[in-house]
């Protein structure tokens, strides 16, 4: 039997949605900036940075994860 969602997960969703809408729009503030700039070029070299960027940041939390999945596991195996 479904349940319905309760308040907390619509608020949860409504918020994903406002920041996968805020990322968005800053990504394309960001490239109308460089076309002002510089034209397409520039707005190439821009997008490239943004897309390193993001490919950063989400490697960064991968490696932060990864650390803190090894020492959850570490702790299980001494506390078994």
């Amino acid at each position: 039997m479904k349940r319905a969602p309760d308040t907390v997960d619509l608020l949860t969703a409504a918020l994903l949605l406002c920041l996968l809408v805020a990322v968005v729009v800053a990504f394309y503030l960001y490239l109308r900036t460089a076309y002002r700039k510089g034209g397409w070029k520039e707005v190439r070299i821009s997008f490239f940075i943004a897309i390193g960027a993001l490919v950063g940041l989400y490697l960064v939390r991968q490696v932060e994860n990864s650390d803190l999945d090894a020492l959850k596991e570490a702790v299980n195996r001494l506390t078994r």
